[in-house]
């Protein structure tokens, strides 16, 4: 891999490596963007097949949580924090409060959220040495679950697509696959039985579909491999970042794919395919900012009833995007990328006055 060259894909500023032999940290952090303001970075620990598969994953998050944040006109920039080795094996509080002490270097220039891998406890360890974590619990005067805020924007994301496609926000009746049931899975599931929707989810790990059909005993459950071929309104993938394969896009039986995954296809063949069947493909980085949302709120002094109202911001950008691709008969996906990209413009500009 040229890394440089990768960086320079995904316009990315800055890469740092850090390396704590003595308590097994190897950590990768990318930042793609701060003109916005600080790089809000999400803290993720994964046994890598290789350094160049956490190089390029770090590279790719960093450049979607550039665009989340602007889609959803934070004052945060975007940034990732990838961790190497086997959440198992390599987690202690030695190992946290290192990592604590290279982001503290930073000065605030990078800010902390958890990711897949990294616990509200692996936080509260990072924060023992630095001021730059954020969505801890209420209880450690953080501002809480940000799974259920991200799902509620999804949400919201979602009635938006079907205003645009049937012509009505209401989700009452309509039949939504849900693929992926992590924390976001779980929350949305919740999020659409109350709105009256009619839910079918799986996921790789049965127990995660035991669990969920415990809480919740009128949805349907079907093996991993079946998901997709469903006849339904609104796929929604919440697992990994280009689950959606060629083969898969042939074989969707849907009209909306929304859900919490960044970017669900996998090539732009699988978009165009998905294009061409008349599936409107909304991009996860547009609808799944609930916890950017959150999370930047701390900035400046959190308030639950402030978040839960700018959430509905979601909605009104989903819509304002979607009117904007069929007039310029463009992808969704490129008319969000250049709101995000001429957004930054703008205040790159404005800040350049200053």
């Amino acid at each position: 891999m040229d890394i440089f060259d990768t960086m320079k894909k995904t316009k990315s500023k800055e890469m740092i490596f850090f390396d704590e032999p003595k308590v097994g940290l190897k950590a990768i952090l990318a930042i793609n963007s701060t003109t916005l303001g600080p790089a809000l970075c999400s803290c993720k620990l994964f046994s890598y097949k290789s350094n160049d598969a956490a190089i390029d994953e770090a590279l790719r998050i960093a450049k979607y949580n550039t665009y989340r944040s602007a889609l959803s006109r934070r004052d945060v920039g975007g940034g990732s924090i990838i961790l190497l080795g086997d959440p198992e094996k390599v987690k202690s509080e030695a190992y946290f409060r290192a990592l604590g002490v290279f982001i503290d270097k930073l000065k605030g220039k990078v800010l902390v959220v958890s990711e897949s891998g990294v616990t509200d406890e692996d936080l509260l360890d990072l924060q023992r040495e630095t001021d730059f974590v954020f969505g801890l619990p209420e209880i450690y005067d953080g501002s809480g679950d940000r799974a259920s805020r991200t799902a509620k924007g999804v949400l919201w994301g979602m009635k938006a697509a079907a205003k645009d496609k049937f012509g009505d926000l209401s989700l009452k009746g309509l039949k939504v696959s849900v693929r992926g049931i992590g924390y976001v899975g779980k929350s949305l599931v919740k999020e659409l039985l109350d709105e009256g929707a009619i839910v079918t989810v799986t996921d790789k790990v049965y127990d995660k579909i035991k669990e969920i059909q415990d809480l919740y005993p009128e949805i349907k459950a079907v093996k991993p491999e079946l998901l997709h071929t469903l006849e339904c309104d609104i796929f929604a993938p919440c697992s990994f970042d280009k689950s959606i394969t060629e083969k898969e896009a042939e074989e969707m039986n849907c009209s909306i794919i929304a859900g919490s995954t960044n970017c669900a296809h996998a090539s732009k063949k699988a978009l165009d395919i998905l294009n061409k069947k008349g599936v409107l493909v909304i991009p996860g980085y547009l609808i799944n900012s609930g916890d950017v949302i959150q999370v930047s709120n701390e900035l400046d002094g959190y308030s639950v009833e402030k978040t839960e109202s700018e959430l509905k911001s979601i909605y009104y950008r989903t819509l304002s995007i979607l009117q904007r691709a069929k007039e310029e008969n463009k992808f969704v996906y490129d008319i969000a990328i250049e709101e995000a990209e001429n957004y930054i413009e703008k205040i790159s500009y404005i800040k350049s006055l200053r």
